[in-house]
């Protein structure tokens, strides 16, 4: 109990070092899983587009028909008619479209055919998609207008220009006025697209996981090997009655119990963040199973740094660039499916590319768990394979280290 003792009261001084990057780690994944979709979109809105209209016609029924039309259709923010107050309204996005009405726009229309009409007179935004659907809003209603006033009844329309408008104008929203209902339909039921919501939420954590894992990992483990392997602390245990290879099993154990602690506090982390819904399915557990096996890995990454680093600074160093490393280079913070076969070529000897490969291999699975998952435990046993090399490895040149040492 001696041995634990010393092991965790060592950890404890560390405690505000791993500390940070469980905040820092926790608090990206915060962010993460509140911009992330978290229901099924079943409803259709329309966007409407902030739009300035600037009537010149004054009170003509058919330019005020028009304006009305845009109104009922889009944002209208009123304007003044000043081109310098419009650029601004533009340029700081308060507006999308500025529609001007030329003056004496409705009697030219009247009086034009369909190949000389006047045009409606607009500003818009550089690459506005938007504008493309008030353009053509404004055609509809224009081409509509064009068909009453060319092929309109005589016995619907009087004989006053003005009227004739008026009537045009009512007609024209009349028939415009009908709209066609949006259905939005949506792979299999609400609650398979709830689980598949919570299976991609939950895989992106544990992708982002690696990450902290490491690096809490590595920190705890080897700044306890570091005060252990001092050549006076290690001298002095030599002198003790107790086996060197029970203390070295004492100091395994502890290794073990603190990278287990890490798992355990990652893996409730994501399901407070993420829910339990992914665990009805069985992918969950194959998540939880393959955090494991890196955790693993990450124990045997610590054991060597422990070993091999002979300062704070070193180690610090060893931290930074192996957990920054092996979570861009692995596919942890870059999706695997958009980096390069030079890049992934060189990945396929890193265990995080294992890990990220498992994570989309159960990602992968349709529905629950019944398809061929044989591929996913061949992904975590290579990377326990990759932390028994590592541990294999560390031994030896550890072993020749402490008898040149010594």
């Amino acid at each position: 109990m001696q041995v634990f003792r010393a092991y965790f009261k060592v950890l404890r001084a560390y405690a505000g070092s791993i500390a940070i990057y469980m905040a820092i780690f926790i608090g990206i994944s915060t962010l993460i899983w509140r911009a992330s979709p978290r229901s099924v979109v079943t409803e259709f809105f329309e966007t409407k587009t902030p739009v300035a209209v600037i009537n010149r016609d004054g009170d003509a029924p058919l330019a005020q028909g028009l304006a009305d039309y845009i109104a009922d259709n889009f944002t209208v923010v009123p304007y003044p008619d000043d081109p310098e107050k419009l650029q601004d309204a533009l340029f700081y996005r308060k507006v999308h479209y500025v529609v001007i009405i030329p003056e004496g726009f409705s009697a030219e229309f009247m009086a034009a055919g369909a190949n000389d009409e006047p045009v409606i007179q607009k500003v818009i935004l550089p690459d506005s998609m938007s504008s493309h659907y008030v353009d053509m809003r404004i055609d509809k209603f224009l081409n509509a207008a064009g068909i009453y006033r060319d092929f309109g009844s005589p016995s619907r329309l009087t004989e006053t220009a003005e009227d004739r408008q008026a009537q045009i104008v009512a007609a024209v929203r009349e028939d415009l006025r009908a709209e066609t209902p949006v259905i939005l339909r949506v792979a299999g039921n609400a609650g398979e697209n709830s689980v598949q919501e919570s299976d991609e939420a939950y895989a992106t954590y544990c992708a982002y996981s690696s990450y902290a894992l490491l690096a809490m990992v590595i920190l705890g483990i080897s700044s306890a090997m570091l005060a252990f392997n001092r050549r006076d602390l290690r001298l002095r245990n030599l002198c003790t009655p107790m086996p060197k290879r029970s203390l070295e099993a004492r100091l395994a154990v502890g290794h073990c119990l603190f990278a287990l602690g890490c798992w355990a506090i990652l893996a409730l982390v994501g399901i407070a963040l993420n829910g339990t819904e992914v665990f009805g399915s069985g992918r969950g557990w194959l998540y939880l199973l393959n955090c494991l096996a890196f955790t693993a890995v990450a124990t045997s990454i610590g054991f060597a740094a422990g070993h091999f680093a002979k300062t704070s600074s070193a180690q610090s160093g060893v931290v930074n660039v192996v957990a920054l490393g092996m979570s861009f280079l692995g596919g942890a913070f870059v999706p695997q499916s958009v980096m390069s076969q030079s890049v992934l070529v060189f990945s396929r000897f890193l265990p995080s590319y294992w890990y990220i490969r498992a994570i989309d291999a159960t990602k992968a699975l349709a529905g629950s768990v019944s398809g061929n998952v044989y591929p996913i435990y061949g992904y975590m046993l290579i990377q326990l394979g990759f932390a028994a090399a590592i541990f294999s490895v560390t031994l030896l040149f550890s072993k020749e280290r402490q008898m040149t040492e010594l």
